[in-house]
């Protein structure tokens, strides 16, 4: 067994490792193709079924193991002994579209279309290509998806108005993570800490009605709740060790979260003397339509989407949102994010036959609406403030209303990642 695991994560090159197949080799494709896709966070199922037809084509026999930090893949042909490699890898990269473009690549292989040499130049090319949205916008959008949620949320204008300062700075801080590497894994506790402060602060100088809809707003970018459904979703199909492994990770991050929030709420009340909440101020309806619109912009940019996906984004922001309301409303919480989640799915496939939009264009803003994540982080600030009953009440009800999204889902037939466009005769 051949070990590769660069001394960093952050090495992300495997052409720096010593005595690693060629990229134009068969088998060194292969492997930076799997861990391309893996990167780019695709699921367990699918990427074990993708990389078996490439594999096919290129007339190796593959076994793969994917966990979200690891990969192993063994290589058979009649005449050599097994070949297997180890990759350290993180997974959930976020960028819709150097994963379609990928995708696009390995389906091209899988038709005969390129070889493993062209494709691995391929690779190479998606890999060193310029973000479709640079970090200014990433930042602004950060800033203006708290905002919005904030009002999806019903927060008022100073609700509104401290989310997007938090939104901000979590943002900056995001952005600029790869330069702050002994800070980089304690991201998400270092951004619920601050965003607990700042929201205190405007409390004390603007007065909120809640202080928890700033927070979650604010950091609401950083919530796994898609992880915690890729999760769910990889145990139903039994993907157990992946799946787990994904469950746990986005539990931690729950719990950093919700750490974050109890120290900084300790620190802001002795910085800034605690005031009584206000009353409610509820600002028009008209708001809540600009709010949707502005998410699903905020979506395309953050998820490094083309423009020309941007009005199917605007559609499915809505379908998730007033779909699971109205399922919510005449059914219950559960029965709403199963609808929410089926609506989503199906739309998904219909803009796929239509447009050949990339689903995972479709899907990820859709579920980030839907999932329960926020339910999740209340859960734990609920134990934190030593309501026990109230946090695990809350917690079985996220575990609940995540299964139903995983069964619309299912149900659906359709997986979270872009498919590949098919290519004209």
């Amino acid at each position: 067994m051949t070990e590769l695991a660069p001394s960093s994560i952050a090495e992300r090159r495997l052409d720096k490792v010593p005595n690693f197949p060629d990229r134009h080799k068969p088998i060194g494709f292969m492997l930076r193709l799997v861990k391309a896709l893996h990167t780019y966070g695709v699921p367990t199922y699918e990427l074990e079924r993708l990389m078996a037809r490439v594999a096919d084509q290129l007339d190796y026999g593959v076994q793969i193991i994917a966990v979200p930090t690891s990969i192993t893949m063994t290589f058979m042909q009649e005449e050599d002994n097994p070949q297997t490699y180890v990759i350290r890898s993180n997974s959930g990269e976020v960028n819709v579209d150097k994963l379609r473009l990928t995708m696009e690549v390995a389906q091209d292989v899988i038709s005969g279309e390129l070889s493993s040499e062209e494709g691995a130049q391929r690779l190479s090319d998606i890999n060193r290509s310029k973000p479709v949205h640079n970090k200014i916008w990433m930042v602004f959008c950060f800033s203006l998806v708290s905002a919005s949620i904030a009002r999806i949320f019903n927060g008022g204008w100073q609700e509104v108005v401290s989310a997007s300062v938090i939104g901000f700075i979590v943002g900056l801080l995001v952005n600029n993570s790869p330069r702050l590497q002994s800070v980089s894994s304690l991201m998400p506790a270092l951004c619920a800490f601050i965003a607990a402060i700042v929201s205190f602060a405007f409390n004390h100088w603007l007065g909120l009605h809640s202080t928890y809809i700033p927070i979650v707003s604010g950091i609401i970018v950083l919530v796994p709740g898609l992880m915690l459904t890729i999760a769910m979703a990889e145990l139903a199909t039994q993907n157990l060790v992946s799946g787990t492994s994904r469950l746990l990770g986005a539990g931690m991050i729950f719990i950093q979260m919700a750490f974050g929030v109890a120290i900084g709420s300790q620190f802001a009340n002795a910085l800034f003397p605690a005031e009584s909440l206000s009353h409610a101020s509820p600002l028009p309806g008209w708001t809540l339509l600009i709010a949707l619109f502005t998410t699903s912009w905020s979506f395309m940019v953050l998820f490094q989407t083309r423009w020309k996906e941007f009005p199917w984004i605007v559609v499915t922001t809505f379908i998730a949102f007033y779909v699971s309301k109205f399922g919510v409303q005449f059914f219950g919480p559960v029965t709403g994010a199963f609808l929410g989640a089926l609506s989503v799915g199906l739309f998904a496939n219909l803009a796929y036959l239509i447009k050949k939009v990339p689903t995972a264009a479709i899907m990820m803003p859709g579920f980030i609406i839907l999932v329960p994540g926020s339910v999740g982080f209340k859960s734990l600030t609920a134990i934190l403030e030593r309501d026990i009953i109230g946090g695990i009440e809350i917690a079985f009800s996220m575990v609940i209303t995540g299964i139903a999204l995983v069964t619309g889902l299912l149900i659906s037939s359709i997986a979270i990642l872009p498919k590949p466009k098919a290519k004209k005769p």
